[in-house]
């Protein structure tokens, strides 16, 4: 059984086909202010070289925000027509969750990112507990400088890192980890694998009532 995994609730995109056992395919692009342009070429041609069609999806899991108001929207009317007209189930699995997903186990506190304009950032502290990222409290969104002072330290900051957060974030490094570049991208193979987690507990989404998540 294919799942379609798609994620494009910020400037970066991401789709990916899971079996449930092994990621099959991914793509991950720049998508800017493009999503609706490119998403579904995309899913067609990732389709394609899986040697599958739409027929052969039998599961959709989205990101489902918060995020752009155009790329969320997007993400999220796609899977919800796809699950419909093709009867699947869906799954809608937020930003920040699938980017802790990403992240190595750590004993300090994980702060995931994500750009919300107008010099704020959103942001959500993650712990590892029983053997995953674990929230700890909901979503806020903050100007730079207030997030910088809420920060608990030492921890790990990880996402949407424009030049204007990292500089607010210059006087805490040291006390920081930022990693690599390739561990602040959302893939959607890791919105696979929580989308996986749920359906086997047989904890999908009505298209009726999966709303999508904006920035405040």
């Amino acid at each position: 059984m294919t799942l379609l995994a798609i994620d494009t609730a910020t400037e970066r995109a991401s789709i990916a086909l899971h079996d449930g056992m092994t990621l099959r395919s991914e793509c991950t692009w720049e998508a800017a202010h493009r999503h609706t342009v490119t998403l579904v070429p995309k899913i067609v041609s990732l389709l394609a070289a899986s040697g599958m069609t739409p027929q052969d999806v039998r599961a959709i899991a989205v990101c489902n925000g918060p995020g752009s108001y155009t790329g969320v929207r997007i993400g999220v009317a796609v899977a919800k027509g796809m699950a419909v007209a093709r009867k699947v189930p869906l799954v809608g699995i937020t930003t920040l969750d699938i980017l802790a997903a990403a992240q190595p186990k750590d004993s300090r506190p994980l702060y995931a990112l994500y750009a919300a304009g107008r010099k704020r950032v959103g942001y959500a502290c993650y712990r590892w507990r029983d053997d995953r990222w674990t929230a700890d409290g909901g979503v806020q969104v903050v100007a730079w400088s207030e997030f910088v002072d809420r920060i608990e330290l030492p921890s790990i900051v990880v996402g949407e890192l424009h030049p204007e957060g990292r500089e607010a974030l210059r006087p805490l490094y040291g006390r920081i980890e930022i990693p690599q570049p390739a561990w602040h991208l959302r893939r959607a193979g890791f919105l696979a694998d929580l989308a996986w987690v749920r359906l086997r507990a047989s904890q999908t989404d009505a298209p009726s009532t999966l709303l999508p998540l904006y920035t405040q």
